[in-house]
């Protein structure tokens, strides 16, 4: 079930809550994709988390403008969703995209994030990956620009053997049927990653699939450089492993997520609404 919160600016924001544990965990989606593409690790997890899957703005349910676009904005976004179902400390994992605002929200918001895991996502664009991005993003505004850069950005997502699985087939669609003008957008405002530092107080595991063509190692391990206190692991798949490889991920979380310094209380983290 989606239920809708609206942001300080009227822009609805869509989310959904899986399952009802004691412990909450807030799961941020990749570029142009949802909040549901997580269903599946969310079931891996078990019974004893309580899973927020927010669609971003410009995504899935959620509402959305290219001008009110920016990393800021959805850090507080995800960060008002968390306020209104009464998480005062939660952990957040976010994959590509989503690691990037995971990253902005840790920055803006460390007393609220007891843990961020980040998944092949990056910590700063040099100069080739910011040229890359903003070339993306006027080729996304140009006609006939989604389809265009479909079969590039599916290869990034899923690797060159992408063929006609049907979670691939999914994504295809779901990218094609995207706004351009937001596309571009997003991919503008993700160049300024490197602004944001994941604060020493909040624990971080940095995440990679063994297989990204788009994050691949080296990007990864830079991130774990730039966050001196975070851990590092890898998992099988490639960039959207925790959507591909839900069960190996859902084991590195849960790894990570019963160290105490990230196991919240669930009578001082969360209420069920």
């Amino acid at each position: 079930m989606i239920d809708r919160i609206t942001a300080p600016d009227g822009t609805s924001l869509a989310y959904r809550v899986v399952g009802r544990g004691p412990r909450p965990l807030v799961l941020v989606h990749s570029l142009a994709l949802d909040g549901s593409w997580f269903e599946p690790l969310a079931a891996e997890l078990g019974d004893e988390f309580r899973c927020v899957l927010p669609d971003l703005r410009g995504h899935g349910a959620s509402g959305g403008t290219p001008d009110s676009i920016s990393l800021d904005a959805l850090a507080d976004d995800v960060a008002l969703i968390a306020e209104r179902l009464g998480l005062t400390r939660f952990p957040v994992v976010g994959i590509s995209l989503g690691g990037m605002v995971a990253q902005a929200l840790a920055h803006r918001h460390p007393d609220a994030v007891a843990a961020a895991v980040l998944m092949a996502t990056t910590g700063a664009y040099d100069d080739n990956a910011r040229a890359g991005a903003l070339s993306r993003a006027e080729a996304a505004r140009a006609p006939g620009g989604l389809a265009a850069l479909a079969d590039m950005t599916m290869t990034r997502w899923f690797g060159e053997s992408h063929g006609s699985d049907p979670l691939i087939a999914r994504a295809r669609n779901q990218f094609l049927a995207g706004d351009p003008a937001i596309h571009g957008a997003f991919l503008e405002a993700m160049t300024a990653v490197g602004e944001f530092d994941v604060p020493p107080s909040v624990p971080a595991l940095v995440i990679g699939g063994d297989d990204d063509v788009s994050t691949p190692r080296a990007v990864i391990e830079n991130l774990h450089a730039r966050i001196p206190h975070s851990q590092l692991g890898f998992a099988p798949g490639g960039h959207l492993a925790a959507f591909t490889h839900p069960a190996p991920v859902a084991a590195l979380l849960q790894d990570f997520l019963e160290s105490p310094s990230t196991h919240i209380d669930a009578s001082k983290g969360a209420r069920v609404v």
